[in-house]
């Protein structure tokens, strides 16, 4: 009896560590890419409802996942950015993929890797629904090898 109730106190600090760990996630979806390819013209759209309160600051990353099919050591991303009272941000963006000698970088075990990207700091937010648009902008149409793409928000510490 005293071994099962231990069981269920170890399990029961491991969710609550598990769930008090991200506690900064705002928001954090990921769109699935088909084994196909990525092409240019697909827009990957994320829209937030953001419940903003004085003085909160937030970060926007770019989540990704890729496998070894991915041709590239780099990816281009182009993001735009609509606030609730309409205005368009649009960025262009670049992140490393591998090392110069071709190592993966991220985190992972076999040939998936995942990276987590930070593209804006420390943003005020109002609030209202932001939407989110993300596309691709390598020269290659069509990109082999992205398993998933996804938006995080987090509170900025």
């Amino acid at each position: 009896m005293a071994k099962r109730n231990l069981n269920k106190l170890g399990l029961f600090v491991a969710l609550l560590l598990f769930a008090s760990c991200d506690r900064s996630k705002v928001f954090d979806v990921y769109h699935g890419i088909d084994s196909g390819g990525w092409n240019s013209d697909e827009v990957l759209d994320f829209e937030v409802e953001i419940t903003s309160q004085e003085g909160r600051l937030f970060n926007y990353l770019i989540g990704l996942r890729n496998n070894n099919d991915y041709l590239y050591a780099n990816i281009f991303f182009f993001v735009d950015v609509e606030s609730p009272n309409g205005e368009l941000q649009r960025d262009t963006l670049q992140y490393l993929l591998a090392e110069p000698g071709g190592k993966w970088l991220g985190s992972g075990v076999g040939e998936i890797k995942f990276n987590l990207f930070k593209f804006k700091e420390g943003q005020a937010m109002q609030s209202g629904v932001y939407k989110f648009s993300i596309a691709h902008g390598m020269r290659d149409d069509l990109l082999l090898g992205i398993e998933d793409v996804g938006l995080r928000i987090e509170e900025s510490n």
